[in-house]
């Protein structure tokens, strides 16, 4: 073999060696995605429902009704979004007790926190059939990860020394399940208004000469464990 047809069958094979290679397939923008991307968290709206049912004889709520109610309270002013909507039936012949019954619904959700400008008012029509179940609302979120268990392209992976599918699946999961109230994913909470009668003692005191700072006890021994 001269040396023109060995360089040839050497050039020959690297060509062929770059053509596996190019085939492989080199790691490209979708391998660089972030656990955050691969297994993305949803956020998805969810309508609360709490049914109570009307007594024909009496517009009294009975205690089990009334804690209920707090529940239904406590949980809109914990992951409650928008008003919470007081729907009472109409055209059964009862509209006086359901209205009844409505406001004192209101009144116990007032107590328990409810402000009463998130408190709306609704009815639905029942037809001649009498109905007098009184039905509240609310709509909250959650959130939800992409499931687990993806076990496919596990060696093509390993050969490209990639992260495997299930890689970080279960963090984010527990990012989920952890979040207090999913829409701050959405939008940020909102601020509560600052305390303009804290603002404008510091400023008097500050025009006084005097401390603005609070006062501390000198007496107080502090103590850190070993």
């Amino acid at each position: 073999m001269n040396a023109s047809t060995l360089k040839i069958t050497l050039l020959s094979a690297a060509s062929l060696g770059l053509s596996a290679c190019a085939g492989l397939g080199f790691n490209g923008p979708q391998d660089a995605m972030t656990v955050a991307e691969t297994h993305p968290i949803a956020v998805d709206s969810q309508v609360m429902t709490l049914t109570i049912s009307g007594d024909v004889s009496t517009s009294d709520l009975s205690n089990m009704d009334k804690s209920r109610l707090n529940a239904f309270a406590h949980s809109y002013l914990t992951n409650g979004h928008g008003p919470l909507t007081v729907t009472a039936p109409s055209g059964a012949g009862n509209d006086r007790n359901d209205h009844e019954a409505a406001a004192d619904i209101r009144q116990v959700l007032n107590d328990a926190g409810v402000p009463w400008s998130a408190i709306h008012g609704a009815t639905y029509r029942t037809g001649e059939e009498s109905n007098d179940d009184i039905i509240l609302s609310f709509t909250r979120y959650v959130a939800t990860a992409s499931p687990c268990g993806v076990w496919s392209g596990m060696k093509a992976n390993e050969f490209k020394n990639l992260r495997t599918p299930n890689m970080g699946c279960a963090t984010m999961n527990n990012y989920a399940a952890m979040i207090a109230d999913p829409h701050d994913l959405i939008a940020p909470a909102e601020s509560t208004p600052r305390d303009g009668q804290a603002i404008v003692r510091a400023v008097d005191l500050y025009r006084k000469g005097e401390v603005t700072a609070s006062a501390v006890d000198q007496n107080i021994n502090a103590e850190t464990s070993e």
